[in-house]
């Protein structure tokens, strides 16, 4: 895979491409594979794990994504042992010239892409690991097969196209309401409509002191035994079309109900609405993307081979099952 500008395309070969010692840095950790005499640990496992909860697709149970996890280490064995072989190391200048494109395309900086690693549990330096290990493989990739990879733009504009036209990318109107709870005590007694219609005058002062959710508080003054919950934000398409008709008539700072409840009286403050955009990926990350694509076709053969060459032995029956 070459790398992009797309933060998760270049972080989708391991964490750890890196000097054979980086796999048994982690004591304690119990080796399940030997792929070489190289050792690969439970750490360097979760590690991986970590990288796919980054790349936001740790698919299946938990099982499944720890197999797979320790397949992908153990290909990254296999790709340093061959680029090792060959002195195909590139030089500090090349590391940091990707590592910033990387930053780039997942629109920060070199320190705020190592924030984001060490948030997951991963670092800079592994990262610097994986590009130097990864940048190796693909110089031998291309050593051996001549690999000159090209997309048609109109490939490009056709995919562009059909992501982001995607329903999922499209705006969403958040509103966010705050509830406002006056409880009945044994609500089930025979009292229970005088209690509610108590409550509901509660409510009705209540009403007449909010003047907008940061008021929420104050307004319960001198009322007893009123919850004021969390903000909560609801997705517009999903509400209710009277209650979201109501909320659009009261408008923001305002407040509906009351309403009857199991428990007792409740009113719904109307803090706000807002329009979110899920951000849409560019042409350039999409032209990357299908690069990306073709381009493992050839590291797949190409592992295929090293994989029948190389020395795999299970430490952990457990990681066969």
């Amino acid at each position: 895979m070459r790398f992009g500008i797309l933060f998760a395309a270049a972080l989708s070969a391991s964490l750890y491409v890196s000097a054979p010692a980086a796999f048994a840095a982690a004591d304690g950790q119990g080796v399940l594979v030997t792929v070489n005499d190289f050792p690969i640990t439970n750490f360097d496992v979760d590690q991986r794990m970590k990288l796919n909860a980054i790349l936001g697709r740790p698919q299946g149970s938990a099982d499944e994504q720890r197999k797979r996890a320790l397949q992908a280490v153990i290909d990254d064995v296999i790709k340093l042992v061959e680029a090792k072989k060959y002195k195909a190391d590139p030089n500090d200048k090349t590391i940091d010239a990707q590592i910033e494109k990387m930053a780039k395309g997942s629109n920060t900086d070199t320190k705020g892409l190592a924030a984001q690693l060490k948030a997951k549990g991963t670092s800079m330096a592994a990262l610097r690991r994986l590009v130097a290990a990864q940048i190796a493989f693909n110089r031998l990739l291309n050593a051996m097969y001549k690999i000159k990879v090209e997309v048609d733009p109109a490939e490009i504009d056709k995919k562009y196209n059909e992501i982001t036209s995607d329903p999922r990318l499209k705006a969403v109107t958040v509103y966010e309401i705050l509830e406002i709870d006056m409880p009945v005590d044994n609500a089930g007694d025979a009292m229970a409509d005088q209690l509610f219609m108590a409550r509901a005058a509660d409510a009705a002062q209540y009403r007449k002191a909010f003047k907008g959710c940061n008021s929420a508080r104050a307004a319960a003054s001198g009322i007893y035994n009123v919850r004021i919950g969390k903000r909560l934000q609801a997705d517009g398409n999903k509400i209710p079309k009277p209650l979201r008709a109501a909320l659009d008539q009261a408008g923001t700072g305002g407040i509906i109900g009351p309403s009857r409840t199991q428990s007792g009286i409740q009113l719904l403050g109307f803090c706000g609405k807002k329009s979110i955009s899920p951000e849409k990926p560019t042409r350039q990350q999409i032209e990357t993307m299908l690069v990306n694509k073709k381009y493992d076709v050839y590291e797949e053969r190409y592992m295929r081979e090293l994989r029948r060459n190389a020395f795999i032995e299970y430490k952990d029956a457990k990681a066969t099952e």
